[in-house]
């Protein structure tokens, strides 16, 4: 039977624990947050991609917007469930590797473990953000996680190597490959859906172990934003 998950799995894409000053504040006082002039590359697009406003808000903006080339710029895949152990664990059972042949950015499998964020609340700034997660029943009383692949482009820490003298993209037109794998099966106490849309009141198989999904984007680096 054919399932949906009632949130979605926020595509893809970049930073790791030792680069997070520059991206993000994983404050523990905050939470896990994004920060402002960043751009945010979703790794199962077509290139799309999103910022954080002034407002704390998140902003999308379409394949073939360009970024501007005074943004810093990360891959973002973003995991969220009611099972901490699950999103804990994803460095070791969710393995990602990306490259971006432009910038000469070659992430393996092995190296990119280390830019995941480690798992977090999904506290009300990400529910105003993003919407809440249920889970499949009411009464097991579970607190939501997520847990991000943020694996930086450009700054002090960033994988890419052809970067401008203040470490920023240059500007052009860039083609990405992401590609992921999972040694073990995922299962989520999120509550989903049957195919008429009824509420399934039982933990459910989100992905299968051996699951292999690749995906090409391109996105644009332009004129620096003012």
């Amino acid at each position: 039977m054919k399932k949906l998950l009632l949130v979605i799995v926020l595509a893809v894409v970049v930073l790791g624990v030792l680069a997070a000053p520059a991206f993000a504040s994983p404050s523990s006082a905050l939470g896990f947050r994004l920060t402002e002039k960043t751009a945010y590359i979703i790794a199962y697009g077509d290139g799309f991609w999103f910022e954080v406003t002034d407002a704390g808000l998140l902003e999308g903006h379409r394949a073939g917007e360009a970024i501007p080339a005074n943004y810093d710029v990360a891959m973002q895949l973003s995991w969220k469930g009611i099972n901490y152990g699950l999103v804990q664990t994803l460095p070791d059972t969710f393995l990602v590797k990306l490259s971006i042949p432009g910038l000469g950015v070659d992430v393996s499998d092995v190296q990119a473990r280390t830019y995941w964020t480690g798992a977090y609340l999904w506290d009300d700034y990400w529910i105003d953000a993003l919407g809440p997660i249920l889970a499949f029943n009411d009464s097991i009383g579970a607190q939501v996680y997520a847990n991000r692949w943020l694996p930086p482009l450009t700054g002090d820490s960033g994988v890419a190597a052809n970067l401008t003298a203040d470490n920023k993209l240059p500007r052009g037109i860039y083609t990405g490959y992401y590609t992921e794998s999972l040694l073990r099966t995922l299962t989520s106490l999120e509550l989903s859906y049957d195919d008429a849309m009824n509420p399934l009141k039982t933990p459910y198989h989100v992905r299968p172990a051996g699951e292999t999904f690749t995906n090409v984007f391109t996105f644009k680096v332009g004129p620096p934003a003012k």
